[in-house]
């Protein structure tokens, strides 16, 4: 089974609203560790990737391998820190390793779940480091939907996690209340804030 650890990784600063989101999800948690790597993040904990972190494009890149590294580690559930949590993820942990479609053609990082030592993850880690340096969405979102459309893991329809579209996210004012009612399936609501690019 997935561990009982929710866990993101932020930059060094963050708003009022991002920690809104995160308090939300711990509350839904309350039994659960809660996880937060700050930037800087301690190199010691990822031997894997820390090794290759000054050579990361974007902080976005930075915080594809953390995220894939803890997991593999330790195990766990990790959100993006502009996702917002509708409901518990408990009944996805008797599963090995959970991810969702974003379409029919991605599955995102922003929303993961996985026991410790994943081979999908080691997968992941490893592709994401020998595409460094190829731009960020081939080495984050490119390197999961090529690893986990191949592994024997549950794989959740576009509106589980990602009931709103990035395009239209970017395109239009979102009603993110009437999103969520609009989708009573969703576990949560990814808002596409792009902290890392602040």
């Amino acid at each position: 089974m997935i561990p009982r650890r929710l866990v993101r990784t932020v930059p060094a600063t963050t708003t009022p609203f991002t920690e809104e989101l995160w308090d939300t999800a711990c509350l839904m948690h309350p039994d659960w560790e809660h996880v937060t790597w700050r930037d800087p993040v301690p190199r010691n904990q990822f031997p894997l990737t820390a090794p290759y972190w000054d050579e990361c494009e974007s902080g976005a890149q930075l915080a594809d391998l953390i995220r894939a590294e803890d997991l593999y580690h330790r195990g766990g559930v990790y959100i993006d820190s502009d996702v917002e949590v509708l409901k518990p993820f408990d009944e996805l942990c008797i599963h090995d390793g959970f991810a969702g479609w974003e379409d029919h053609l991605h599955i995102p990082n922003a929303v993961l779940g996985f026991t410790p030592g994943h081979p999908a993850l080691l997968e992941v880690i490893e592709l994401a480091v020998e595409r460094r340096g190829r731009g960020t969405w081939l080495a984050g979102v490119g390197v999961t939907t090529e690893v986990f459309k191949r592994h024997d893991m549950l794989l959740l329809p576009p509106g589980s996690f990602y009931p709103v579209h990035w395009r239209d996210a970017h395109r239009r004012v979102v009603d993110w209340a009437q999103a969520a009612k609009d989708n009573p399936w969703a576990y949560c609501l990814h808002r596409y804030a792009a902290s890392w690019h602040h």
